[in-house]
C-alpha cells in the first residue's frame, strides 16, 4: 500500500501542502498521533542490536518545516566514533522518517558531530544520497533497519520510485532542492 502512495497523485498534492497524505494507521489520528508514533519507531530503531540513535530530529532542526524525522544512527560497539579534545564525531546511517506518510528512506553513511567545536551533521537528504542496496560493511545494520521499518508498515524507497519526476503543475517549498520536482521532493522536504 505504501509504495502505491508514494506515487498516487493525490497524495502527493497533499504532501507538497504538507498535509497528511494517508489515512491508515497514526495517519488516521492527526499530526499528534503521527509524532508519537514515529518516536516509538525511533525508539525500536535505537533497540536494534547492532545500532544505536545517536540523534533524532524531531524539531525541524530548530527552525522552519521538515515534512521528515532525520535518525541518524550509528554502531552501537563504538567501532564508528572518535572523539578528541572533547568533540566526538560519529560515522553512521541516515534514516528518513516521513511525518506525511508511511514512508521512508535509507541515506548513504554520513557524519555527525557533537562537543566543542563540534561542525553539526551532515545528513540532510537528498536524492542522491538514497541507497538503494546494502551499503558495504553495513549489510546486516541495514537488514535490521529494514524489519524495524516492516514492522510498523512502512515503506522504504529508493532512488527508481523517488527519482519519478513531479507533475510540474506542484511546487514544493523545500531547500533540499531546485525544479524540476521528484518524488522525493514532495515526501522529503525542508522549508528554513
Amino acid at each position: 500500500m505504501s509504495r502505491e502512495l508514494a506515487t498516487d497523485s493525490v497524495a502527493l498534492e497533499s504532501a507538497v501542502r504538507d498535509e497528511l497524505a494517508s489515512a491508515a494507521g497514526a495517519w488516521a489520528g492527526g499530526p499528534t498521533a503521527v509524532e508519537g508514533f514515529l518516536r516509538r519507531v525511533v525508539a525500536d530503531l535505537n533497540r536494534l542490536p547492532s545500532l544505536i540513535v545517536e540523534h533524532a530530529e524531531f524539531r525541524h532542526y530548530g527552525s522552519g518545516y521538515a515534512s521528515y524525522v532525520d535518525v541518524f544512527m550509528t554502531k552501537r560497539d563504538g567501532s564508528m566514533r572518535r572523539s578528541m579534545n572533547g568533540r566526538t564525531d560519529a560515522e553512521g546511517l541516515t534514516v528518513a522518517l516521513c511525518r506525511l506518510a508511511p514512508l521512508a528512506v535509507l541515506l548513504e553513511r554520513s557524519w555527525r558531530s557533537s562537543g566543542p567545536g563540534a561542525t553539526g551533521g551532515h545528513s540532510m537528504p537528498e536524492l542522491l544520497r538514497v541507497r538503494d542496496i546494502d551499503l558495504p560493511e553495513w549489510e546486516e545494520e541495514c537488514r535490521q533497519i529494514g524489519r524495524v521499518l516492516d514492522g510498523h508498515g512502512i515503506a522504504l524507497l529508493g532512488s527508481q520510485i523517488l527519482g519519478l519526476p513531479l507533475d510540474t503543475r506542484l511546487r514544493v517549498e523545500t531547500v533540499l532542492g531546485d525544479p524540476p520536482y521528484c518524488v522525493f521532493d514532495a515526501w522529503f522536504h525542508w522549508m528554513d
